[in-house]
C-alpha cells in the first residue's frame, strides 16, 4: 500500500465519504402536537429525522430528547445533522419539547422534604418517560440509546432521569444547571456507584451566573475521586461564554465526544492507542465496532480506512502474522473484493512464502477493486515476486 496514500487518509481525519447528495437528501423536520393524559393537555414537539430515514427502512437510530426545545432544538439538530453527514457520529432522531410557556411548572415544582418532583413537575416527568418516549419508539425506528439535553432549569431536571434505579436516558448534556437542593448529593452518589453505562457532560463558564457557576464547580470537585468505569464524565469550565451563549459552545463538543468511538480511526487514535497495543490490532478493531453496537444500538460496517490503519500498524511494527487475521476479517466484511486476497498475500509474502503470495495475488483477478487497491496493483506485486525469485 502506498505510504503517502495512508498518510493522506489519516490526516484528512478519516471521515466517511457520504454517498448522499446534499441537494437530493435532506434532514426532515416534523411538527406535532401530542395529547398527554399525564398533563391533561397537548404538547408541541419538533422531530428531526435523519437524511436517509426513508431510504433504509431497516435502519434504527439513537434519539436525542431536547428540553427547552423552543431554543435548544436547532443547536442540537443542526450539529447532529452536520456531524452525522460526515460520519463522525451515527445518524440520530432529534426530538425537541416546546416549553416556552411551561418551563417552570415542567421542571421546578419540587417538594421541600426529599427535593424530588411533585405536582406539575412529576406529571411532566411521567409525560416524558411514560408517554413521549413510548410514542417516539412506536412511531419511529429507534435504538435504546437516548440522550437528554437541558439548560439551567431543564439541565437540573434531566438529572432526575439518571437517579432512577434504571436510568431512562443513556447520555446527559447538562448545561449550566440550576441545581435544586440535594441534587448534587443524589447525583454524586449515583455516578460513583452506578453499574449502568452513562455518558455525562457538565458545563459552566466564568461568565455564567455566579450562583450556578459556584454550584457546578463544587459538584465537579465532589467527582474528583470518581473512579467508575461505567461513567464517561466530562466537565467544561469555559472562559468567555455567557449563561445564554454557553449551549452553543458545549453542546457540539459533548455530542462529538459522546460518540467519539464511532469515528473512523484518525491520527490521534492511531498514535495514542493503536501504536501502544500489547494485544492483537485486529481484535482491537473488532472490539471497537462491537462497542459501537453495544453502546449505541447502531450497526456500523468496519470501514476501509480502519482496515488500512491496522495494515499501517502491522507494517510499522513488522508484526506480519497479524495479516492472516486481518485477511479473515476482510473475508467476513468484504468477501467480493480483492481486500482478503491482498492481506492474505501480504501474510505469505512477509512470512517467507512468496510463491504462495504470488498465486494469491493473481487469483484475485475476478474480484472487485476497493479503496485504491486494484487488481493491477496486485498483479504488479505478483510480477515483482516472479522477477525477484525467478518463478
Amino acid at each position: 500500500m502506498n505510504h503517502k496514500l495512508l498518510l493522506i487518509i489519516f490526516f484528512i481525519s478519516s471521515y466517511t465519504l457520504c454517498s448522499q447528495e446534499t441537494d437530493s437528501i435532506r434532514s426532515n423536520n416534523i411538527y406535532e402536537k401530542i395529547y398527554s393524559d399525564k398533563l391533561d393537555t397537548e404538547r408541541e414537539i419538533t422531530i428531526q429525522l435523519p437524511r436517509d430515514y426513508n431510504v433504509d427502512e431497516k435502519k434504527h437510530y439513537p434519539v436525542f430528547i431536547v428540553f427547552d426545545g423552543d431554543y435548544l432544538f436547532e443547536i442540537v439538530s443542526g450539529n447532529v445533522d452536520y456531524m452525522s453527514f460526515w460520519g463522525d457520529i451515527p445518524e440520530a432522531i432529534v426530538v425537541g419539547i416546546n416549553q416556552i410557556d411551561s418551563r417552570y411548572n415542567d421542571t421546578s415544582v419540587i417538594d421541600n422534604i426529599n427535593f424530588t418532583p411533585i405536582s406539575s413537575t412529576a406529571n411532566f416527568f411521567e409525560f416524558v418517560s411514560q408517554e413521549l418516549i413510548p410514542y417516539i419508539n412506536k412511531n419511529y425506528r429507534t435504538t435504546k440509546f437516548r440522550v437528554a439535553v437541558g439548560h439551567e432549569r431543564t439541565a437540573n431536571f434531566i438529572n432526575f432521569f439518571i437517579i432512577k434505579k434504571v436510568p431512562i436516558m443513556n447520555g446527559y448534556i447538562v448545561v449550566s444547571p440550576k441545581f435544586t437542593k440535594q441534587m448534587k448529593k443524589y447525583l454524586a452518589q449515583y455516578l460513583i456507584s452506578s453499574s449502568h453505562n452513562i455518558y455525562y457532560y457538565l458545563s459552566t463558564s466564568n461568565e455564567d451566573y455566579k450562583s450556578i457557576s459556584e454550584d457546578v464547580l463544587d459538584f465537579n470537585q465532589r467527582l474528583d475521586s470518581l473512579n467508575n468505569k461505567n461513567i464517561h464524565y466530562k466537565f467544561q469550565n469555559l472562559e468567555t461564554p455567557s449563561h445564554y451563549t454557553l449551549p452553543a459552545y458545549t453542546i457540539p463538543y459533548s455530542i462529538e465526544d459522546m460518540f467519539s468511538i464511532y469515528k473512523d480511526i484518525n491520527r490521534v487514535e492511531y498514535d495514542s492507542i493503536i501504536l501502544k497495543l500489547k494485544t492483537s490490532p485486529v481484535r482491537y478493531l473488532e472490539e471497537k465496532y462491537e462497542k459501537i453496537k453495544d453502546h449505541f444500538g447502531v450497526i456500523k460496517e468496519i470501514s476501509i480506512n480502519d482496515f488500512i490503519a491496522v495494515e499501517q500498524y502491522i507494517d510499522e511494527t513488522e508484526k506480519f502474522n497479524f495479516f492472516k487475521d486481518l485477511a479473515k476479517l476482510a473475508t467476513n466484511k468484504y468477501r467480493e473484493t480483492i481486500l482478503p486476497s491482498y492481506y492474505m498475500g501480504r501474510f505469505y509474502e512477509e512470512t517467507g512464502n512468496p510463491e504462495k503470495a504470488m498465486h494469491i495475488y493473481r487469483s484475485a483477478y475476478n474480484m472487485d477493486d476497493i479503496a485504491g487497491i486494484t487488481k493491477e496493483y496486485l498483479l504488479q506485486r505478483a510480477d515483482a515476486i516472479a522477477d525477484s525469485y525467478g518463478y
